[in-house]
């Protein structure tokens, strides 16, 4: 009875917290240090005037599009009545180079007053010219007011292909092999995934697929986009970063953008012993050195807002963004409107049963590629990385669906929302089975955009995951507990944030004395636990320090965990800079089913941004990831090159993806690749 009590209790003082936190959120502000919280749009032309478009001469955004002779173009035409009264607005085309075509999508429409709209210009070189070969176009605009208006556009002829990612965050392969409703085994017409098994008949297919360690978000999306490990991109962690201590021994955190306005080594994505900045395929494509064209343009369209402010500092290369929070200004802005302090809620929920609203998460993917398939109409990037993020958002409030094992669904074989996960009684299996499908499904659209844009087969697709996800127990190691155990205290000797299965732990200033370091990972590595599952006795961690970062062998089994070098930075650790980047003494892992409680870092370990507010050790997530248990990921690559209907068994990283593509178009390989050519191994 006392057992129940206690559970009772803590139960209790949980709600109290995240009820408090609920209310600290309300009244005070989120620091985000540089990141949108609210809708904001970015101006790439005029806001009033007749007739005006991103790519247009004098715009801000103007840019030469590139396009392979034989396909075409577009843009977006803007046409706004500035009259008091409805116009009918004639628009038509002048000037067009020798062997281009220009088409308006429409010759004139009527306008209400204040009322604007726009109309595609699509623009189309002969097959026969080579690259180099330039077009200028006026569309001239003309109002039954007498009202007149102009822009000029640019193109140019290009030999290289474009490239675009569809990455569908958390998706783990092993959705591949569902059915459609996702209970069991899937077959042709009946799979969870059409669309990504059309694609799979199309294309080349990597079965044994890994994300690198750390399995997470951040590191590997900037795998795929540069060749490099997470080690030399000098991303440890999601979103949150430690920048060295202040005079009274506080942790100098940040969240991303870092600083974009700095060219100096404070921000990530640096490397080696002087500090250079890791190249990006944005970076390559741009680059006339190394294969590139000056007027290359690149976009990285996000369901996660934070992702792409990595690369928000200009030495990246990367042209657009575009996210919830951050869109150009011919993007509508979301309709959603979600809850107040909807993740918080959702914790609540999900602790005390389970967040029960299987359509949650529904609206983001969709919204997600709607922006990508404006920017794409509009700017026409040269390489386009769409993230897809809804799966992973899902995933850590629902939990994993992709193990029919795991689930009891003997109540209602075609209902799932009353399965029970045998990890986690708090998952929610049809909210995660729709997301997924839902994700699929915007695969689906994008494949057939690409088709009707004339561009599918000239192109290169690949689409692809971070890392998967699994279902979590409300249970893991508790590293102040264990080290506080061994004599160690987190004011004096050491500062460590977790969050979901990663932890991040560095000695504190006057306190590096490597003995000191040996005994905390070894009071970490000799900590057991009761596994939830089985009632054995395990280690529900690892603890890897410099040299197992740099050897990718654990110490204490002997064992291969990593590549050499994935998860040792050179530059941060041995040539660190005051004021940069703080690169961990230990990386800290769970292994499956376990996760972390809050540490360090407050809500912005919950996603809710960096905040001064200390929450109680609470275990917030259904589903989780970063360990090695969640390092298969999918990969799909098709186009020029690529033999369709392939299977390539070898492993495969996340890493390698950009060498291949330099390999495929012909560009030159940067010096900070680490990764291989696929289709060379």
């Amino acid at each position: 009875m006392a057992k129940f009590q206690n559970q009772d209790r803590l139960q209790i003082i949980l709600a109290f917290s995240l009820f408090l936190a609920l209310v600290a959120t309300n009244c005070r502000p989120r620091k985000h240090e540089g990141v949108a919280t609210a809708w904001q749009m970015v101006k790439t032309m005029p806001e009033r005037g007749l007739i005006a478009a991103a790519n247009a001469q004098g715009a801000p955004a103007f840019h030469r599009h590139l396009v392979r002779p034989g396909l075409r173009t577009s843009y977006l035409i803007r046409v706004m009545n500035t009259e008091l009264m409805e116009v009918k607005v004639d628009l038509s085309v002048s000037n067009p180079a020798e062997r281009w075509t220009a088409k308006l999508e429409k010759s004139s429409l009527k306008l209400a007053p204040g009322e604007k709209a726009y109309v595609k210009l699509a623009l189309e070189p002969a097959a026969e010219l080579t690259a180099g070969s330039a077009a200028a176009v006026t569309v001239a605009a003309k109002t039954s007011a007498g009202k007149t208006g102009e822009l000029v556009l640019e193109a140019e002829t290009t030999l290289k292909r474009k490239i675009y990612f569809v990455s569908i965050d958390s998706l783990s392969p092993a959705y591949l092999a569902l059915n459609a409703k996702g209970n069991g085994p899937g077959r042709d017409g009946d799979w969870l995934t059409p669309n990504i098994h059309a694609a799979i008949r199309d294309a080349t297919f990597f079965p044994n697929h890994q994300a690198h360690l750390i399995a997470a978000t951040d590191m590997n999306h900037a795998a795929y986009l540069s060749g490099a490990f997470p080690g030399e991109l000098g991303i440890y962690s999601v979103n949150v970063f430690l920048f060295g201590f202040d005079d009274q021994g506080r942790p100098r955190l940040k969240t991303t953008p870092l600083d974009a306005s700095k060219v100096a080594a404070v921000d990530l994505m640096y490397y080696g012993p002087d500090g250079k900045p890791v190249t990006t395929i944005f970076n390559v494509t741009e680059d006339p050195a190394a294969g590139g064209n000056p007027n290359a343009f690149s976009a990285y369209v996000s369901g996660k807002p934070w992702v792409p402010e990595h690369y928000r500092n200009p030495i990246f290369g990367l042209s657009r963004i575009a996210t919830f929070n951050t869109f150009p200004d011919y993007v509508s802005p979301p309709t959603h409107v979600g809850p107040k302090n909807e993740a918080i809620k959702m914790i609540i929920a999900a602790r005390f049963g389970k967040v029960k609203n299987a359509d949650a998460f529904l609206w983001e993917d969709p919204y997600t590629m709607d922006q990508a398939l404006r920017v794409i109409e509009n700017e026409d990037p040269e390489v386009c990385y769409i993230l897809l993020g809804a799966a992973d958002a899902a995933g850590h409030m629902f939990g994993a669906a992709d193990d029919p094992k795991e689930w009891d669904d003997h109540h209602t074989p075609d209902d799932l929302s009353d399965d029970v996960s045998r990890v986690n009684r708090s998952a929610n299996r049809l909210g995660q089975v729709q997301t997924v499908k839902e994700a699929d499904a915007q695969v689906g659209r994008f494949i057939a955009f690409l088709k009707d844009r004339g561009v599918y087969d000239d192109s290169y697709l690949i689409v692809e995951s971070d890392h998967s996800l699994e279902t979590n127990f409300f249970a893991g190691p508790d590293l102040e507990a264990i080290l506080s155990r061994a004599g160690f205290s987190a004011k004096k000797d050491y500062f460590v944030f977790t969050s979901s299965q990663i932890g991040a732990f560095f000695a504190r200033p006057g306190r590096r004395d490597p003995d000191r370091i040996v005994k905390m990972e070894k009071a970490l590595e000799d900590f057991r636990m009761k596994n939830p599952l089985s009632g054995e006795k395990e280690s529900p961690m690892l603890a890897l320090d410099r040299e197992e970062m740099k050897t990718g062998i654990d110490q204490v089994t002997g064992e291969r965990v990593s590549p050499p070098m994935e998860l040792y930075s050179e530059y941060y650790i041995e040539h660190p800079q005051p004021g940069g980047l703080s690169w961990p003494d230990l990386i800290l892992l769970c292994k499956k089913n376990y996760q972390f409680p809050v540490l360090g870092v407050g809500l912005a370990n919950i996603g809710i941004g960096k905040m001064d507010l200390p929450l109680p050790r609470i275990y917030p997530y259904v589903g989780g990831h970063g360990g090695p248990s969640t390092q298969p990921a999918l990969l799909i690559m098709r186009g020029p090159g690529i033999a369709a209907g392939q299977e390539l068994t070898e492993r495969s990283w996340t890493s390698d993806v950009a060498p291949t593509l330099y390999a495929l178009e012909g560009y030159q390989t940067p010096a900070s690749v680490q990764g291989e050519n696929l289709l060379s191994k």
